[in-house]
């Protein structure tokens, strides 16, 4: 089945499907969000560097979470993206089951290691879904939902965790994903029906989707081991030196595929690839920003976990004030405009936190300083995903979703191992170290202006197809 595409001329429309399955994919992402947000809410302060790199399965959660998204995404262009999101969404919940309810550690594991597969199917489908049923302004009033949820799942997830913390049964965090699987299936169903879609007759290719996902996997894995237990750990050297290796393979296997999973006109266009290169930047700032004020809440404020998932919350509030509100007053700016703007309320926020030290306290020294944050990652984030999907040809929207969620992953990852750095600095705690940590954020996202503005302002481009860019303002 070919989803309709509902333009923004269209009146009347608010029941037509496309609608609905916004809502749709936006539960989903909530409750993947908050779910893998949960597990690291649940985790105590770290107020020494010893404390800091604990030793975690965080690591080999993102790993397993991350690396299927790809060949999932190029599966869904191939047997339908319908079919793959409803399939991922009945296994999340079904190994949400027997995960929660494992009576040993083995059923947790093969639970877990399900419910990421599960994850990595619907995510990128839901996604390339959400961008072929919608056109003009309401593609971007729906991605404006899929972003608001991005931050909402996240500020829910810390409530969450710390909730489950305050209750202390972890099966909660696992059996929680149940309800709101199958409530997300049926609704799934009732929008785009059971009409088969017709599969396109290429091969997935075996090898270069074995590459792929053990590639991104030894990736995630080694920057997320270097979050835990620092950059000279040998199994972190490891596992990045197999990311190069393996990635360097599936290049060579690519480049002889008649069908690449990575296909080079995935990269062919330079407004795709800035947007990536973003939304990997914003994912590494904004992902150190939720774990280390978390910390610093807790171990200088002297919040307990629920406590540090509230005082986050307004940033989440900020995002969807924004994108479903103000960015309906913005529309005149044009994509680029705004997502520059978005920067620089992003640049004025990290430098604003990195004031923070001991004598800091919430209401001044963090409630508006998240608030502009909000306001600016609400500003960017839409254009960013909209210039990646909406620049990709149908034939590649669920390859293009895939390395899209894929490389948020990455960044977040990259970004706590990075900000690791000044934060478990030998020489003083947390109180003293956050100032460096937001002003490091603060360079990510200066890097961010450097890379966009040259090639955004003052140019017209072209896109896959050689017209000019409707993303262009």
């Amino acid at each position: 089945m070919k989803p309709s595409r509902i333009s923004s001329s269209s009146r009347g429309e608010a029941s037509l499907p496309g609608g609905e399955f916004s809502r749709t994919q936006a539960a989903a992402l909530i409750r993947s969000n908050s779910s893998s947000v949960v597990r690291s809410a649940r985790t105590p302060p770290a107020t020494t560097r010893a404390r800091s790199r604990r030793r975690s399965p965080q690591p080999r959660r993102l790993a397993q979470r991350s690396s299927g998204r790809v060949p999932c995404g190029r599966l869904g262009d191939l047997l339908g993206h319908r079919r793959v999101f409803l399939a991922g969404t009945g296994l999340v919940g079904i190994s949400a089951l027997v995960a929660g309810l494992a009576p040993n550690f083995e059923v947790l594991l093969v639970g877990r290691l399900l419910m990421g597969a599960g994850a990595a199917a619907s995510g990128p489908t839901g996604l390339a879904l959400l961008n072929a049923l919608f056109e003009g302004e309401r593609r971007q009033r729906a991605f404006g939902l899929y972003s608001t949820v991005t931050g909402l799942g996240a500020a829910a997830g810390m409530v969450l965790g710390g909730a489950l913390t305050w209750a202390g049964d972890w099966r909660w965090s696992l059996l929680v994903n149940a309800p709101l699987a199958l409530a997300i299936a049926l609704l799934a169903l009732r929008v785009l029906g059971l009409r088969a879609e017709r599969a396109k007759r290429h091969a997935l290719g075996l090898p270069s989707t074995v590459l792929v996902t053990t590639s991104l996997a030894a990736l995630i894995y080694g920057l997320s081991r270097a979050a835990d237990r620092g950059w000279a750990d040998a199994a972190t050297i490891v596992a990045l030196l197999a990311f190069v290796a393996l990635f360097a393979a599936l290049l060579a296997v690519d480049s002889r595929a008649p069908e690449p999973l990575l296909p080079a006109r995935v990269f062919a266009n330079r407004d795709r690839i800035i947007g990536f290169v973003n939304l990997a930047l914003s994912a590494a700032a904004l992902t150190a920003f939720v774990v280390y004020l978390n910390q610093y809440m807790q171990a200088v404020l002297g919040f307990n976990p629920l406590q540090a998932g509230l005082g986050i919350l307004p940033f989440g509030l900020a995002i969807l004030v924004t994108t479903q509100v103000l960015a309906t007053h913005l529309g005149r700016l044009g994509l680029k405009a705004r997502a520059l703007l978005g920067l620089l309320l992003m640049l004025a926020a990290f430098g604003w936190l990195s004031r923070l030290d001991a004598t800091g306290d919430y209401a001044s020294g963090v409630l508006p300083q998240i608030i502009l944050l909000g306001l600016g990652i609400g500003l960017a984030i839409v254009p960013f995903n909209l210039i990646v999907m909406a620049t990709t040809p149908p034939r590649d929207a669920g390859i293009t979703a895939g390395l899209l969620q894929s490389q948020l992953v990455a960044g977040g990852s990259i970004g706590v191992a990075l900000l690791l750095i000044p934060f478990t600095d030998d020489a003083a705690g947390p109180a003293q170290n956050i100032s460096a940590v937001f002003l490091w954020a603060a360079g990510g996202v200066t890097l961010e202006l450097l890379v966009s503005v040259p090639f955004w302002l003052g140019r017209t481009t072209r896109n896959h197809a050689g017209e000019a860019d409707p993303t262009t303002p």
